[in-house]
């Protein structure tokens, strides 16, 4: 009778465990993924494209395959510096918003471009991503019609540049670092870092009748419409928030603002925290959609490997990338 007893209990216990098993399973989130796009059927192309000043202008492509017309996004990377091919390459293959523009169906161009480290104020930059952009619109299988910009901090304050220098369909723009769109960076700053912090935290205070001129003259020009991505850690989430966006709105221009919390610098590329990434990148096309003249067709599932994303395998990624950039 004992052991009849015993035996029950035990069932009823692993039962009772089985249950609360399946139950927390049911509870949790499935993995976010991102897509890895077979090499083989969307192999690089490395190209050099000839700049405005006789310079040359390196880019690393992807297509979707097969023939015909498709929608392009061109990623432009942050900072003042430009990249090395090999981390052109490395970021095209592994940067998981830039992938899933790719299995999206965009012909996928990330481009580096000229230095403003010494002058921040040069069009040398600009005018190497406008030569990027002609480019892109010429090649054969591109919509002329459909090219967007995404680009973060440097390259987002580069995307709100071209979006009043060329005809696109649409920018995204990742915390865009506009003090440099707004001249507050300047050539010969003492301790341009110090400058730098200072004219993030108090912006109004830095921007002169004359800057604000200056801003506003550029903001006249853009005749597409802009999304910004913005998290509310970094200080750039000031400019934009209190400067940029409300001139934005008040010369009319087609503008949304997103603010994703608890997010750092850099968050929109995908590669930091797997839900908010994916939350970017659906947030991204909602917006791109509509301004596409040709639709992007997703590729098909056999020419995809999904990689589940993670906190701690994207800071890994990161942390690799910047000891490459070192």
């Amino acid at each position: 009778m004992n052991s009849t007893l015993a035996r029950l209990r035990r069932a009823s216990c692993g039962l009772a465990l089985l249950f609360a098993a399946t139950a927390y399973a049911q509870e949790q989130p499935a993995p976010v993924t991102y897509p890895q796009v077979s090499e083989a059927a969307c192999p690089l192309q490395v190209t050099s494209i000839p700049g405005k000043a006789g310079n040359e202008v390196p880019v690393v492509v992807r297509q979707p395959p097969g023939m015909g017309r498709f929608p392009a996004v061109i990623a432009l990377h942050g900072g003042l510096s430009p990249y090395r091919v090999e981390q052109l390459k490395d970021e095209t293959l592994t940067r998981p918003n830039y992938t899933r523009f790719l299995a999206a169906g965009f012909v996928l161009v990330v481009p580096t471009f000229r230095s403003r480290e010494e002058n921040p104020q040069t069009r040398d930059a600009l005018d190497d991503c406008l030569a990027v952009v002609d480019y892109v619109k010429k090649m054969p299988n591109v919509d002329p019609n459909s090219v967007a910009i995404f680009g973060g901090s440097g390259g987002g304050s580069l995307a709100l540049e071209l979006a009043g220098e060329t005809d696109l369909c649409a920018v995204v723009a990742g915390e865009p670092a506009t003090v440099l769109f707004t001249g507050l960076m300047v050539q010969g700053m003492a301790d341009r870092n110090q400058a730098f912090q200072q004219r993030m935290k108090e912006p109004k205070k830095h921007l002169t009748p004359e800057l604000l001129q200056f801003t506003r003259a550029k903001i006249a020009k853009i005749h597409c419409p802009v999304l910004i991505l913005h998290g509310d850690v970094h200080p750039l989430k000031i400019i934009n928030r209190e400067v940029i966006v409300p001139e934005l709105k008040t010369a009319n221009k087609s503008v949304e603002y997103i603010e994703y919390a608890g997010q750092p610098h850099a968050f929109w590329w995908g590669a930091m925290d797997a839900a908010v990434g994916q939350k970017v990148f659906d947030d991204s096309m909602r917006f791109l959609t509509p301004n596409l003249k040709t639709q992007p067709i997703a590729l098909d599932e056999s020419l995809i490997k999904r990689v589940t994303a993670g906190r701690e395998r994207g800071e890994k990624a990161a942390g690799k990338r910047n000891r490459k950039a070192n």
